[in-house]
């Protein structure tokens, strides 16, 4: 028999074992169980207890401190009451705790000249003071903004009241004006002089009043002041600028400013040709030089 053939036997009679051990296990669980009993020795129990407990040993070494009063919560959903009870036990353990560490005469207090390294590194510490100090800004900052939303809504509402305000009393104003015209016109002077001003009745009228105020010249026209006169010398007198050096039709046929005697005469020649001196040339420049 050669070795593959042998460990192939051997493989197959492993697996016939494991498959006969798989069987006998599912039969004893399918099989009724005995019912265990459980049995409180408490005579053993005491005794490991006694074995476990360190009461041989100082209170220093051991540190246990136990609560006079056990907890008692009423409604153990209630988490702020469960909470304060496991803070009161802490409390009570706490004081008990330090009573017994002064018995013994053991400092637990840290020293005043104490320098212990910190848990986190001060660059990280410099972090969390300047995002706290950033949340702080951006809460004021908010609280700002809404500030001066609310003053831009209370100043637009005042600023509203003052137009309805202005436009009520130009309304009123015009209201009292047309009936002084109509008063004027239908010749009934009554109370006029609401407003302890002249009121004309026309446009004329007024023309008159405020040409009445300035000086008036030899033709009864008024006079304009010397503001207006100094503007008028230095930018003329307004009209029309465009289209005036502009050709027409009679301009074009005008002959007048023509003549033929004064364009073919010499000197006429000469003035349009004055200035215009030609360029020696090239070779009777280099003579010249």
């Amino acid at each position: 028999m050669s070795d593959d053939e042998q460990m192939y036997d051997e493989a197959m009679m492993e697996d016939e074992e494991t498959a006969l051990e798989i069987a006998a296990l599912q039969s004893e669980d399918l099989l009724p169980q005995p019912k265990k009993e459980f049995i409180n020795h408490k005579v053993a129990l005491r005794a490991l207890v006694d074995e476990l407990s360190q009461k041989s040993l100082n209170w220093i070494q051991r540190c246990d401190v136990t609560s006079a009063e056990p907890i008692v919560v009423d409604k153990t959903e209630n988490d702020l009451d469960r909470e304060l009870k496991f803070y009161q036990q802490g409390l009570e353990a706490v004081i008990q705790a330090q009573l017994e560490v002064k018995k013994v005469g053991v400092p637990f207090s840290r020293p005043d000249d104490y320098f212990a390294e910190m848990v986190k590194s001060d660059a990280h510490m410099a972090r969390i003071r300047q995002k706290l100090l950033d949340q702080q800004k951006g809460i004021q900052n908010s609280e700002e903004a809404k500030k001066q939303r609310e003053l831009r809504k209370y100043g637009k509402k005042i600023e509203q009241e003052k137009l309805r305000e202005r436009e009520d009393q130009k309304k009123a104003s015009l209201d009292k004006i047309a009936t002084i015209k109509k008063r004027l016109r239908s010749g009934d002077l009554g109370e006029v002089d609401d407003f302890d001003i002249d009121v004309d009745s026309g446009d004329e009228g007024g023309k008159k009043a405020k040409g009445a105020r300035g000086k008036k010249g030899k033709d009864g026209k008024p006079m304009a002041n010397h503001k207006r006169l100094s503007k008028n010398e230095k930018f003329g007198f307004g009209g029309k600028k465009r289209g005036l050096r502009k050709n027409t039709a009679e301009s074009t046929s005008d002959m007048s400013g023509f003549s033929q005697k004064r364009n073919k005469s010499a000197n006429f020649s000469a003035v349009h040709q004055r200035g215009k001196t030609k360029r020696p040339g090239k070779s009777k420049r280099q003579r010249t030089n």
